[in-house]
């Protein structure tokens, strides 16, 4: 096979040819295909049925959706608030679905791995972080070797943040930083100069963050390959992360209209912008970097990076982790949580979901009960993410079905990928290649039976690659 800095099959013609929009596989029905059928009622259901798996631990996201400003390029869940104060109603509600939470999961509330993310968690106080990781724990307490992370903008985080962090006990963090370039984060209205973020990075290894990772964006405005293989190498050089992610932005403005401030015709589209990733995933992988998966990399010796080589990789809705849990309880305005063969997706709008919880009820929106079908192709997808692989004796073995027969209608749709040298597939199983990797995506696809339901009105996703 290959190296995967043997990419000479890359070219105009196979991006043109595979980049359309396709899920990210977060999960899998995906998010627009829940509903408001799957109600409160449902919820409080699986939560009974969790309840009784007793001995298992559980993982917890918590989101905090503030932000002083709203950056361009942004499409996360936010709530803009450049005063402080609205955040004092939402700890108190955070606490009562906390509350409700306990009581419906009984005994089973043991935690091996809590995400905060946003928004901009460290828009709290150090003594609101402290004041809301206490009441996490006083109802659900960690495992001694839990993974607790917490995503920060390093631009709003004291060095007080850092140290209260450590002192309650994350010991994973994540800094956006998007591009060092003082004109893609002009462009984009985010300033934050490398010095600050270098600050932040030294300062959270001095306090003994067993993990400090940096996000990336490509896509944005004006970045070149060569500007953005500069900025890659400099952050490996000066700030080596134990995990970067390199994340595609993704141009949505029907869905988020603040992105119509951007210069669209800056942005970089087609072959320019894949040829940001390519640079990228070369001088990652040329410092020794592991291609986890999609836009993941760890550093050798970090435990996603041997979870990888082990085949022991798992993902969820906070991405890749070596800490899988049979449930995820997302508590929160827009969390979504997976449990006992359900996805249950909180409100989006912060006052429906406060005042749901001020009310003694599950903030639930919306969701989907997973059929056997569904969590038949949810194996097989999420195999392919986190191994890069699907061994159809695995198949036979752990889902019970023929996969050749089962599956027939999506190795048909493989077999261009197949003769493009994207994935490989024989008597043992497919394999992505290094190749198949930039298209991941596109690999599940053939999988998902929703796609092949969706028609010109249906869910419209960011672009593949």
């Amino acid at each position: 096979m290959k190296t995967l800095l043997d990419l000479s099959g890359l070219t105009p013609d196979l991006l043109a040819k595979y980049d359309r929009p396709g899920p990210r596989y977060t999960s899998y029905p995906t998010a627009p295909h829940f509903h408001t059928d799957f109600d409160e009622a449902a919820y409080r259901e699986r939560l009974r049925t969790a309840a009784r798996r007793t001995g298992e631990p559980l993982s917890m996201y918590v989101h905090l959706p503030f932000c002083e400003a709203r950056c361009s390029f942004c499409g996360c869940n936010v709530v803009i608030s450049p005063r402080r104060g609205p955040e004092e109603p939402y700890l108190e509600a955070l606490e009562s679905e906390l509350d409700a939470l306990a009581d419906a999961l009984g005994p089973r509330r043991t935690l091996n791995q809590l995400h905060w993310g946003g928004g901009t968690p460290t828009y709290l106080s150090p003594g609101q972080c402290e004041r809301l990781f206490a009441a996490i724990i006083r109802r659900f307490p960690l495992t001694p070797d839990a993974e607790v992370a917490i995503e920060i903008d390093p631009c709003v985080t004291t060095p007080d943040h850092l140290a209260t962090l450590a002192r309650l006990g994350f010991n994973r963090i994540s800094m956006g930083l998007q591009d060092i370039d003082p004109e893609v984060q002009r462009a984009v209205k985010r300033i934050q100069p490398l010095e600050l973020t270098r600050e932040r990075v030294v300062e959270a290894r001095r306090l003994g963050f067993a993990s400090v990772n940096i996000d990336l964006i490509y896509g944005l405005p004006l970045q070149t390959e060569d500007g953005f293989r500069h900025c890659v190498r400099t952050v490996i050089d000066e700030l080596s992360p134990d995990r970067l992610a390199c994340f595609s932005y993704a141009h949505v403005p029907w869905i988020k209209p603040h992105q119509r401030r951007l210069d669209e015709s800056s942005l970089p589209r087609g072959w320019d912008k894949f040829s940001l990733f390519v640079g990228a995933a070369r001088e990652l992988v040329t410092a020794g970097y592991a291609f986890v998966g999609f836009d993941h990399f760890a550093r050798p010796g970090d435990e996603l990076a041997r979870a990888l080589d082990e085949g022991h990789v798992h993902r969820n809705f906070m991405g890749y982790t070596v800490m899988p849990a049979s449930d995820q309880i997302g508590v929160g305005v827009t969390a979504i949580g997976d449990v006992a063969g359900a996805y249950a997706a909180n409100h989006r709008r912060l006052a429906a979901y406060e005042r749901q919880v001020r009310d003694g009820r599950m903030p639930i929106e919306r969701g989907i009960a997973r059929n056997p079908e569904d969590e038949l192709r949810q194996a097989v997808i999420h195999r392919i993410i986190c191994t890069l692989s699907l061994p159809f004796r695995w198949v036979e073995q752990e889902l019970r079905v023929d996969p050749q027969a089962h599956f027939a209608d999506a190795f048909v749709e493989l077999q261009p990928m197949t003769a493009d040298g994207l994935v490989e597939i024989d008597d043992a199983g497919l394999t992505v290649t290094p190749a198949g990797r930039f298209f991941l995506r596109n690999v599940c696809m053939p999988f998902d039976a929703y796609l092949k339901r969706t028609d010109g009105n249906g869910p419209t996703y960011s672009r593949t690659v």
